[in-house]
């Protein structure tokens, strides 16, 4: 068994203990990667962006312009591209007070079909799950 130093960071509150000789990760050849080609869809989003900042000179726009197609794979482009994070985990401390609770509401009939709409839309996108 080959020994490979690596970094270890603690994303958690937690405190956590490595011993001496602890396997905390194992290695196996990769047999096939597909590349999918991130590709920026959204040009024309790109560049509405780029005439609201009006107030700017030419030289920050160009700098403006540089960097959001330097890191366009981090921004979002429609509504669906919601993105994803499990590097980290969130608490809300709310001290000693419990949770608030709220009995589900019917909606309007007037807003029944939107609303179903969005959630049909966001279960495609999987954003949610039914």
């Amino acid at each position: 068994m080959e020994v490979i130093p690596v970094r270890v960071l603690n994303l958690n509150n937690k405190p956590k203990f490595l011993g001496k000789g602890d396997v905390i990760a194992t290695c196996e050849p990769v047999v096939d990667i597909v590349a999918r080609p991130q590709e920026f869809s959204g040009v024309q989003h790109l560049q509405s962006t780029l005439e609201n900042l009006q107030i700017l000179n030419e030289e920050q726009r160009t700098a403006v312009r540089k960097l959001l197609n330097e890191f366009q794979d981090l921004f979002s482009t429609c509504d669906a591209d919601v993105g994803r994070c499990n590097m980290t985990q969130h608490r809300i401390n709310t001290g000693d007070h419990p949770p608030i609770k709220q009995y589900p509401r019917r909606l309007p009939l007037a807003r029944k079909e939107e609303a179903e709409h969005l959630v049909k839309e966001m279960v495609d996108n999987g954003i949610i799950e039914e």
